[in-house]
């Protein structure tokens, strides 16, 4: 199992980054197929046949974290540079 993990520090307002986080999760949803929730204020929860993961608050940082399936493990760098493109896109 490959993990991807990225942690991008933020200086926007909690509001404009959840807008952030989920137009990031929407992007996953249309581009990669994952199914998204919030799982709580601060939080969304991904799940895809690949793996599973979440994207999280914690302080002034946006977490990611992608657990990707040994037959998806080749795709993690895309997966995560896409990803980082999302999160350098809509967080700031």
């Amino acid at each position: 199992m490959a993990t991807v993990k990225i942690n991008k520090p933020f200086t926007m307002s909690l509001d404009e980054v959840k807008k952030g986080m989920e137009e990031i999760a929407e992007h996953l949803k249309t581009d990669q197929g994952m199914k998204y929730r919030w799982a709580s204020e601060e939080k969304i929860e991904f799940s895809h046949k690949s793996g599973k993961g979440s994207l999280q608050i914690k302080g002034q940082e946006l977490l990611l974290e992608l657990k990707i399936g040994l037959l998806y493990a080749a795709a993690a760098p895309l997966i995560k540079a896409k990803v980082r493109q999302f999160a350098d896109e809509y967080i700031h």
